[in-house]
């Protein structure tokens, strides 16, 4: 049956002259700024119309493309519905799949200009200035004849077309749109049982954090004899200054003392009343530093948890060889993520806690952080090489991906392949995974592209989720009202935000300066090998004497200028 829609749908496009695109085709008014987009031929060569016109008439392209792809996602070549779309496309890409070590290779093929016509998660903004000429400016190829999904995406969403326009204007790497995510991608879990067991509640300020931390260190909180093997809370710092940067590090809780933290990666940037600011050095910090000295002093957090890799970190909360328990509290995505398939049920979400050391509770302005743009868009998904051949084929191909159809099946897997079920014309159904010994998440970057695929998945599209992705948005309820707070001036909205050439080489010399600093510091404190209240202020102002008041100078126009968009 698919075979004959496909027939029918090239039959049908062949008919009409050209093969427009794939799914969706209804539109909605143009604005000035696409309208122009729609004019292609002056970007075209004869040659390239040549080439292109084979495709109209029904004959097949043929197109190089590498995509950058997670260690366990099977071959490209393997999922049955990039192979629908290929030939919806009239397309037939030789794929070049890279598993690993992109970053150590890239910079040597950039620089020798060795790319293909197509490249899926491969680039960063940078590199479209680093190597000005080898990407081609999409621009004038996308319009609403040419390439209706992708402009449907960018009038719906419109930080979509932000997120990839440059500040002159021209678009290299198209960006995705998976809109079903939730608001924030941090939990904080604590176990039921153990609370029970020491008779506590599910804390709600930092005080009794402690105490119920305290609890579960002294009575043997998981009942297995052994009371000295819990660990009250564990953390991810990870690498690359991960204490700032990673989803699951202690400073999620800087959000209790009023600092509203944006997305994960920002180098303790944020804003706070149309003002950036960095929380690295702000007095508040201090405060939430000197609380987590006293943890760590009580024997209250995991003292590998400063060296374990993401890894350790995991395995860690899945508990030991007996099926016991070993961690009380801990960040996390998802409970069964995190936790695996025996523990899970112990563990429960601990709301916004309220900062109250030698304050009353409700002093600052409690926030967690609001992660939804980081979660649900990205930018450079896909580009083009600016020595393609055949740039309307490529264009149309890419713009497959952006059906509402196969925005699903590249997020969750192929329909085709068992994956997901279509139930209605505009809902879907994630299906378990094909391997009963796989998890959701884990099946999910295994059969498909996963959340490295271009994609527009609508906010309209309805999709009945696995249960790993139903926990997360259940779990998720308890930071709601917090996370609304967020306003236009205290979001920090780092991925939207455009610098030139020379504020992004300040940035990047003089923010290593600074995270060379900063990032030794906190693991000091928190261990007692340094006084916080000794070195606090010498510590303030090296940060300043690296160039924070110039990151932030340059950061602050780039605000404004968003703001101002």
């Amino acid at each position: 049956m698919k075979k004959k829609l496909i027939a029918l749908m090239l039959s049908a496009a062949m008919t009409a002259g050209m093969l427009a695109g794939c799914g969706s085709t209804s539109t909605t008014g143009s604005t000035d700024a696409n309208a122009g987009a729609a004019d292609t031929g002056a970007a075209k060569t004869e040659e390239n119309a040549s080439a292109d016109a084979g495709a109209s008439t029904g004959e097949t392209v043929k197109l190089t493309a590498v995509i950058i792809s997670h260690p366990l996602t099977k071959d490209i070549t393997e999922m049955k519905w990039v192979s629908e779309i290929e030939e919806k496309a009239g397309v037939e890409i030789e794929w070049e799949q890279i598993r690993a070590d992109w970053d150590t290779v890239k910079s040597t093929r950039f620089a020798a200009g060795d790319i293909p016509d197509l490249l899926f998660s491969a680039t960063s903004d940078s590199d479209y200035t680093k190597y000005a000429g080898l990407f081609a400016d999409l621009t004038p190829y996308l319009s609403k004849e040419t390439t209706p999904n992708i402009m449907e995406m960018f009038e719906e969403e419109p930080d979509t077309k932000t997120l990839a326009t440059t500040m002159e204007g021209k678009i290299f790497g198209l960006p995705k749109f998976q809109g079903k995510w939730p608001s924030t991608n941090t939990v904080m879990f604590i176990n039921k049982n153990w609370l029970e067991a020491v008779g506590k509640e599910v804390p709600t300020t930092f005080t009794e954090l402690k105490d119920v931390l305290m609890a579960f260190k002294e009575q043997d909180a998981n009942g297995n004899g052994d009371p000295g093997d819990e660990i009250p809370m564990d953390f991810n710092a990870g690498a690359n200054n991960g204490w700032f940067n990673s989803a699951y590090s202690m400073t999620n809780l800087v959000g209790s003392l009023g600092i509203q933290l944006t997305n994960w990666g920002t180098d303790a940037y944020f804003a706070e009343d149309g003002q950036i600011k960095c929380y690295a050095v702000d007095d508040r910090y201090k405060l939430f530093m000197k609380y987590v000295t006293d943890l760590y002093a009580n024997g209250l957090i995991n003292t590998n948890a400063i060296s374990n890799d993401y890894s350790a970190f995991q395995s860690l909360s899945r508990g030991n060889e007996n099926g016991d328990a070993l961690v009380g509290c801990v960040f996390g995505w998802e409970e069964t993520d995190k936790f695996g398939p025996n523990l899970y049920s112990q563990y429960v979400p601990v709301p916004a806690l309220d900062y109250d050391i030698d304050c009353e509770p409700g002093t600052y302005d409690t926030r967690w952080r609001d992660d939804y743009t980081g979660l649900n868009m990205s930018g450079n998904r896909v580009c083009v090489s600016a020595k393609c051949e055949n740039m309307e084929a490529a264009v149309r191909f890419l713009d497959c991906f952006y059906d509402p159809a196969v925005s699903v099946q590249g997020l969750f897997g192929g329909i085709s392949d068992g994956c997901v079920e279509q139930t209605g014309d505009n809902s879907f159904k994630v299906l378990d995974p094909l391997d009963p010994d796989t998890d959701p998440g884990t099946w999910k970057w295994t059969s498909t592209m996963a959340d490295n695929a271009p994609m527009y998945i609508r906010r309209s599209t309805e999709i009945e989720m696995a249960q790993d992705m139903t926990f997360a948005l259940e779990e998720r309820k308890v930071y709601d009202d917090v996370i609304a707070k967020a306003s236009e001036s205290d979001t920090y909205p780092q991925m939207f935000m455009k610098y030139s050439e020379e504020d992004q080489n300040t940035m990047a010399l003089t923010q290593a300066n600074i995270n060379n600093i900063i990032d030794n510091y906190w693991s000091l404190w928190m261990t007692g090998e340094s006084d916080i209240d000794a070195d606090w202020d010498s510590y303030v102002k090296s940060v300043n004497d690296a160039g924070l008041p110039q990151i932030l100078e340059i950061r602050q126009k780039a605000f404004d200028a968003y703001l101002g968009k």
